[in-house]
């Protein structure tokens, strides 16, 4: 199993350290990837020395968000380990989540039937437009022998603006896969199974947003409104959820889990 996978790992941290979370779920994956390319736009160089010796790091400017370490990550993959598009697995990830229960998220990436014809994520998001999140996602690397999707990925560029990074990579990324004829695929399913598939479920949601002033969670963020659901099955919390609780979401439960943790918490802090 191993001899197929490569992880491609985005890291930013406003004080250029390395979480202990992320050395944590590194050391543990590191028997089911072959190679993990480490991206870091802010690394210190005195915090290298605590990362498994297998682990290739690429230390870059502070451009461009996480698709621009995602981008470096790929061009070290093809070009330093001279790899085609063969029968690989390409799975990337970000260190907006904070890895509470690391072996949780490695069992399941063991599990997902990669093939040419699925792009993968751990969510799928109807917010804005259907789209996989890009925290995390993985496809076969034949996909790119498909001359669009390679030139998409070949045209990344650092812009300044995050919502820019948002329409043009984050969701333009499920939108050129789209487009290929290859399908989205989620391991997450709490927020899909929800979602109105026919006119009749249409009409019964509708009903309940008007009448009882239900919110249209299926459409919203499932890492924040199913936070209990994501983090059960993965073992992850995203970390703005614990920061700065945007939608004002009910996070008793989630302040129990992470007092008993009191290294992640400052970690997020000082995040």
């Amino acid at each position: 199993m191993k001899k197929n996978n490569y992880l491609i790992f985005a890291h930013y941290h406003s004080n250029g350290l390395i979480r202990d979370d992320i050395l944590k779920f590194l050391r543990k994956s590191n028997s089911f990837f072959k190679k993990i390319i480490f991206i870091s736009t802010n690394l210190k160089i005195n915090q290298i020395k605590k990362f498994p010796k297998s682990v290739k790091i690429i230390r870059r400017k502070n451009v461009g968000y996480d698709f621009y370490s995602y981008k470096c990550g790929l061009e070290y993959y093809l070009k330093k380990l001279k790899k085609n598009y063969s029968n690989e697995n390409l799975f990337f990830l970000n260190s907006s989540v904070l890895f509470v229960k690391k072996d949780r998220l490695i069992n399941k990436l063991k599990k997902i039937k990669i093939s040419e014809s699925k792009f993968w994520g751990l969510t799928k998001s109807y917010e804005l437009t259907e789209h996989i999140q890009s925290y995390f996602f993985c496809f076969s690397s034949k996909i790119l022998s498909n001359k669009s999707i390679f030139k998409w990925w070949k045209k990344i560029r650092p812009f300044k603006k995050r919502q820019t990074i948002v329409d043009k990579y984050e969701l333009g990324l499920s939108k050129i896969m789209i487009e290929n004829n290859i399908k989205l695929c989620s391991i997450f399913r709490k927020n899909i199974d929800i979602y109105p598939k026919n006119i009749v479920q249409k009409i019964s949601l509708r009903y309940k947003e008007i009448i009882h002033k239900q919110k249209k969670i299926y459409k919203k963020n499932p890492t924040n409104y199913f936070w209990k659901d994501f983090y059960n099955q993965f073992g992850l919390v995203k970390i703005e959820l614990i920061k700065y609780n945007p939608k004002n979401i009910d996070l008793k439960d989630l302040i129990k889990i992470i007092k008993k943790k009191k290294n992640l918490i400052n970690d997020v802090i000082n995040n």
